[in-house]
């Protein structure tokens, strides 16, 4: 149990590190606006036009991207559904938490699940993508954080799963 406490105040430190503060900053709402590239609408909609307009040798990624999405989805609701964890501004008093929180279980990052699905097809299709998708990745699985909706841990998991959708896919693609 006394790992369990530990692993759990460092979840609570880094997200205060990151978190900041009760007041906005330009931090806050740059990290606000990023967050929206993690989102079903951003990232449905760049799978689609990505469908209509990718050249015929970029199609078969394009699916695995989408089949990850959509497969990354499925375990993300089932998640989470099982594990009822709150999020941190309910949790962690003098945080910093977006106008419009949700209610919903903290567990796993959705956002970061959708964006690590989604870009990591295009990362194993090409190292050259890697400096500029995965900042990007990165950057909406931190954003979840410095708006306080998640924990760093739900972020990690999050990475990590939709990372795992994204390879356990790729053999079929």
């Amino acid at each position: 149990m006394k790992s369990f406490d530990w692993m759990n105040a460092q979840n609570r430190n880094v997200f205060r590190a990151i978190n900041g503060c009760r007041q906005a900053t330009v931090y806050h709402t740059v990290m606000g606006m990023l967050t929206h590239l993690g989102g079903a609408p951003a990232t449905i909609s760049i799978t689609l036009v990505l469908l209509a307009a990718a050249p015929p040798e970029w199609r078969i990624i394009v699916l695995h991207s989408a089949t990850a999405l959509l497969l990354s989805h499925v375990f993300v609701t089932a998640l989470k559904r099982s594990f009822r964890r709150h999020r941190p501004y309910v949790v962690i008093g003098e945080s910093y938490v977006t106008g419009n929180p949700l209610q919903d279980s903290s567990f796993p990052s959705g956002h970061t699940t959708a964006v690590f699905s989604m870009l990591v097809p295009y990362m194993t299709a090409s190292s050259l993508l890697i400096p500029v998708l995965l900042p990007v990745a990165v950057l909406v699985a931190i954003s979840r954080i410095t708006i306080g909706l998640h924990f760093p841990s739900d972020v990690i998991a999050g990475a990590m799963l939709g990372t795992t959708a994204a390879f356990l896919l790729g053999p079929f693609f």
